[in-house]
């Protein structure tokens, strides 16, 4: 599950190279994030709680936590009491941000990205772009933004082609079996983040 989330750590710490393509709110969304994103996770004086809260600011709007909570719950969703409900999102979200930060400390050097453009397919922009890493390949990145409540938001990060929604959905299935339900699945989240 970790691994998965390497990769949209490095997306999250990146410089902005310029670009030619055109600007929309989806574009605009994805180049302030990683602008904002990148002194505080470029920076090796920060500790790993101070640069989680720094991210927690900047991220807390952008991302539409209990929609991508849903989609990664799938049909457990629907078996969630309204307390779940109430706790996933929040600890789901709070888990990113704490595997962004572990994740980002292990980055040699500074990555950047150019973002290539945008694609609307239907209510969803995918603003596309590739990460370049110091001596390793470049990686394909798609955000997913929809307009939820009047404003952009992101709901799905597609990296090299496979979603993180799906990715997820289907290890949080298994843990959900293997822990015997979704308290199951709760309880090693809380525990994940009491031990960072």
């Amino acid at each position: 599950m970790a691994k998965k989330f390497f990769l949209i750590a490095v997306i999250a710490c990146c410089s902005v190279l310029p670009s030619l393509a055109s600007a929309g709110p989806a574009y605009d969304l994805v180049y302030d994030l990683a602008s904002k994103s990148t002194p505080i996770l470029n920076s090796r004086e920060l500790s790993k709680s101070v640069r989680t809260e720094r991210l927690q600011g900047i991220m807390g709007g952008l991302v539409d936590r209990e929609q991508m909570a849903i989609s990664m719950m799938g049909r457990y969703w629907k078996r969630a009491n309204q307390s779940q409900k109430s706790e996933l999102p929040i600890l789901l979200e709070a888990y990113l941000y704490e595997v962004y930060v572990s994740r980002i400390e292990s980055v040699n050097g500074t990555v950047s990205f150019s973002i290539q453009g945008e694609r609307v397919l239907g209510n969803r922009t995918l603003v596309d772009m590739q990460v370049v890493r110091p001596n390793a390949p470049n990686i394909d990145v798609s955000w997913q933004i929809e307009d939820i409540g009047g404003k952009p938001v992101i709901t799905d990060i597609i990296i090299e082609g496979v979603s993180l929604v799906v990715s997820q959905r289907a290890d949080f299935s298994s843990i959900i079996r293997q822990q015997g339900g979704l308290d199951g699945l709760i309880g090693l989240l809380r525990q994940k983040l009491a031990s960072n």
